[in-house]
């Protein structure tokens, strides 16, 4: 190759070490310096097209230049640990870092986000898919059309950010449709169980609880982490502000030593077999409970028969952190919401603004009848000491309160689905749904709203009445002296 080269072509030379050599300019780097980078081929066609590539790079994203092409396992490494874990709440972090490091990393992490070869492919993510429908092993339980789902969510999320920072020149996820969600749908209540389950709360000592979780909405954390300098009883337009959420989490280790702190708590034994000998003679069964005939299934003493004892510890583990003496970062807390559309101010009707007074003058004579042991935390509904009500609490005293309503059990959360459902029932605007719920996209708050049958058939109704109307539904009438006859 010559040493004149095309016009906005970077000068080719072959160097002492047999390799052919090639700065390009691909912009300036913060402080202002040139930015160049240094490509080296052992022939000068492989650098012309590594040349090529590298711009083509840098157009798509935006005039920066990227980085170093690294594979999916360094990248999703970086990007859970440097960028998740500090800007985002810690359940989603929790909820991540499984989802990279035994899914994405062992399957795709070898391939790298750019480049010319070994590049990630759509191809790539449709095996991906498929092997974890199927599990490990032929014939194994492979994981539910959910949980891809979200594997799929969270790889797209992390590739976005991929792309914005000039790591990857396109997002693969968004070549190919996302894995069916096979989710179960959270039904709403119909109108009757709900008048029934309102009807039951008020004779309930937090029916204010139940008639705001019913009535407006909000989530279940929402709803216990609300806090009386947020509510506006006063006014002539009562309502309340949403700022924080309460949550349950773990603990997390304070001592220099984890791993010796877990293992008094560590499970190192089965609980046993799960199935006792029903004979009169045991050793006529050779001596296995599991093949005598008339064989009983044992429940553990300690873990429940549905769902089973957990599995037990690996060598090293750090769980356990509720045990340790200096632990810290745990149980109840209040954290930030989901999202800045969810900090929301939220109307109050003037029954359930009746309702909270009334919860409230409770509340104060339990504190004078407490004193100095009252937990105050300025929580709206707090347990007869003051302390915050515990989600798992929340969700026993939700399915008591269906019981004495006589309505088939149900999740807490599908009393948000109802209030989302009454709320378009009586002809509310699904974009003020929206803003009630806290939903950043409106195709949330549609997935929340069961449109009431009778709504159904009144919308039908019309299009009938519309369609046949005049001369038209003379015609459809039934024959009078055909009947007769």
């Amino acid at each position: 190759m010559g040493r004149r080269q095309p016009n906005r072509r970077p000068t080719i030379y072959p160097g002492s070490d047999g390799l052919y050599h090639c700065w390009v300019s691909v912009g300036r780097k913060p402080d202002g310096r040139l930015d160049r980078r240094h490509i080296k081929r052992k022939t000068a066609s492989q650098v012309v097209d590594a040349v090529d590539d590298l711009l083509r790079r840098t157009r798509q994203a935006g005039g920066v230049a990227p980085t170093k092409v690294e594979t999916v396992e360094q990248w999703l490494a970086h990007w859970l640990e440097h960028i998740v874990r500090p800007r985002r709440r810690r359940k989603t972090y929790e909820a991540y870092r499984p989802i990279v490091h035994l899914h994405l990393i062992p399957n795709i992490g070898r391939w790298r986000l750019d480049g010319t070869r070994n590049r990630l492919e759509p191809e790539h993510l449709d095996e991906m898919y498929a092997k974890l429908r199927r599990g490990k092993q032929r014939g194994g339980a492979g994981l539910s059309a959910s949980y891809i789902r979200q594997i799929h969510a969270v790889l797209r999320v992390s590739l976005k950010t991929a792309v914005r920072r000039g790591k990857a020149a396109r997002n693969v996820c968004d070549l190919v449709d996302p894995p069916a969600s096979g989710g179960r749908h959270i039904a709403s209540y119909a109108i009757g169980d709900a008048q029934a389950i309102l009807r039951a709360a008020l004779d309930d000592p937090l029916a204010a609880r139940w008639l705001v979780g019913l009535l407006l909405g909000p989530r279940q954390g929402e709803t216990l982490g609300l806090r009386w300098p947020d509510v506006d009883l006063a006014s002539d337009e009562p309502g309340f502000w949403l700022r924080k959420q309460l949550q349950r989490q773990a603990w997390r280790h304070g001592c220099e030593n984890p791993v010796a702190c877990a293992a008094p708590h560590c499970r190192t034994k089965p609980c046993g077999p799960s199935w006792e000998h029903g004979c009169q003679d045991s050793a006529d069964c050779k001596g296995n409970p599991r093949w005598c005939p008339a064989r009983r299934q044992r429940s553990c003493r300690i873990h429940t028969a549905t769902r089973g004892c957990p599995p037990l510890c690996r060598p090293g583990c750090t769980r356990h952190a509720l045990h340790c003496p200096d632990r810290f970062d745990g149980g109840l807390v209040e954290v930030e919401l989901k999202s800045e559309k969810s900090k929301r101010r939220v109307p109050l009707e003037a029954l359930v603004a009746e309702a909270l007074r009334r919860w409230r003058e409770e509340q104060m004579r339990a504190f004078d009848a407490r004193g100095a042991r009252w937990d105050d935390r300025g929580l709206v509904f707090t347990t007869p000491s003051g302390k915050p009500i515990d989600p798992r609490r929340d969700h026993e005293a939700w399915e008591q309160l269906l019981v004495r309503a006589g309505v088939p059990d149900g999740r807490l959360h599908a009393a948000r689905h109802t209030a989302a459902s009454l709320l378009i029932a009586t002809g509310t605007r699904i974009e003020v749904v929206q803003e009630l719920l806290g939903h950043t996209d409106i195709r949330v708050t549609r997935g929340y709203v069961d449109v009431a049958e009778q709504l159904k058939r009144e919308a039908v109704t019309r299009i009938a009445d519309a369609l046949f109307a005049g001369d038209l539904a003379k015609l459809l009438q039934p024959n009078r002296a055909t009947d007769r006859t």
